[in-house]
């Protein structure tokens, strides 16, 4: 069976940590006999975009294909503006642009399906191929946060969009029930039928630690042996709670808790608050901006903190919880988005409210001075996450919905479903 994805998201040679979700599960579609190729829009930069932005030239020295830890991905352009302006045409914008290289494509190597991740921008182009080039190609959305939470809501005509978008997907995969939810409420109920709910996961063999990891773990311990490592990874910006986090660093700090020490592992959206914040409150003892690391490296800082902490205002379900979990982290997540779904408060990690310090405060304290919940969250969050929520088991059940979708449609009698079955979402 050949897939091929359509995402914004996936690492490249200049970005090797952007949309590493995706790139998980095409290896592990590829280790269940799929053969997968991919798609990857980005964003245009014309003259003399690429003089003025660092971002802008980052993105122009992307070539127009490359190769990807076996991979082929294509990167053909497309206009988006800043902001989010005009959203409402990127789709039409990328569907025109991705046309050409996706028929060559598909001459060269005739895939099954197009699997799109993000309803919207990209399952409406996907949508568009297979109504207008491609008419013996099923399309399946994977409906991520961004596309069913925030671009609806950018204007009436993105609302319609989306609504086009999720109407038209042969099949819809739900990472979240929140998402599932709001994609019923925008089709009327529509989608009910074609939802598929299917988590993320984690890659078990990158998380579970081999013999050169050791070494690294021991000096990053022997180096910080004196403090209390919290450890948080993701883009530093608002919406990941950054924001009420460092000012319940600093009051437990002041509270006496000087052994406290945070990591900030990722990309800083925050410009200069960081290091203006870290400096106001005397807190270069306590706060590590730590940066962008490669995605082989997560699984170090996962295994040497003493806990882990991600107080987002809004999430899907964001694959460090998988991550975290699995290398036995005790671990501090917001009430938000699908992680409700995945955890229960006190049993596989701590649940707090989203936007508040005192629960932030409250949470990591309670971690600190409580042994036995640290011992507990650590050894049943693992073990949830290890039973239930790997990519293997998600590349088996998309393999059961492709295969369902040929079968249904009598283009592929003979498609290989996989061993895991396939569950329709809840309704």
């Amino acid at each position: 069976m050949r897939v091929l994805f359509l995402s914004m998201w996936y690492p490249n040679h200049e970005n090797p940590v952007f949309g590493t979700f995706v790139h998980e599960q095409a290896v592990a579609l590829r280790e269940c006999g799929i053969d997968v190729r991919i798609v990857q829009p980005i964003p245009y930069a014309p003259f003399p975009l690429g003089l003025m932005s660092e971002r802008y030239a980052a993105l122009a020295n992307i070539p127009e294909r490359e190769t990807y830890e076996g991979f082929e991905v294509y990167h053909p352009r497309y206009l988006t503006l800043p902001r989010h302006l005009l959203f409402q045409h990127v789709g039409d914008w990328m569907y025109r642009s991705i046309k050409r290289v996706v028929e060559e494509i598909h001459a060269d190597w005739p895939f099954d399906l197009i699997h799109a991740h993000a309803t919207y921008p990209c399952g409406y182009a996907a949508n568009r191929l297979r109504d207008e080039c491609l008419p013996a190609v099923k399309v399946v959305h994977t409906i991520h946060r961004t596309c069913i939470i925030d671009a609806p809501n950018y204007n009436a005509a993105c609302r319609r969009k989306v609504q086009q978008a999720l109407d038209g997907a042969d099949a819809g995969v739900f990472v979240a029930s929140e998402g599932l939810r709001l994609a019923e409420a925008l089709t009327d109920g529509r989608m009910a039928a074609r939802s598929h709910y299917i988590t993320n996961g984690v890659n078990t063999a990158k998380f579970s630690l081999l013999e050169d990891d050791h070494a690294v773990l021991e000096r990053l311990r022997t180096q910080h042996a004196n403090s209390w490592n919290l450890v948080f990874v993701g883009y530093l910006n608002q919406r990941k709670g950054i924001r009420e986090l460092l000012p319940a660093v600093a009051r437990l700090v002041r509270a006496g808790k000087k052994q406290l020490k945070l990591f900030l592992v990722g990309r800083n959206e925050l410009g200069d608050y960081i290091g203006d914040f870290i400096r106001e409150h005397d807190l270069q003892d306590n706060v590590v901006l730590v940066g962008s690391v490669h995605h082989s490296m997560i699984k170090h800082w996962m295994h040497f903190a003493d806990a882990f902490i991600l107080p987002s205002h809004s999430e899907g379900l964001p694959t460090v919880l998988f991550e975290s979990l699995f290398s036995s982290t005790p671990s501090i997540f917001t009430r938000v988005g699908g992680i409700a779904d995945v955890v229960e408060d006190g049993e596989h990690a701590l649940l707090i409210e989203p936007g508040t310090t005192d629960a932030i405060c409250n949470a990591i304290e309670r971690l600190m001075h409580d042994e036995a919940l640290r011992e507990r969250l650590s050894c049943q969050g693992h073990a949830l996450i290890r039973d239930n929520y790997t990519w293997q088991l998600n590349a088996e059940r998309h393999v059961a919905l492709y295969a369902s979708l040929l079968q249904e449609a009598g283009l592929r009698p003979d498609a290989t479903a996989a061993t895991a079955p396939l569950v329709p979402a809840a309704h």
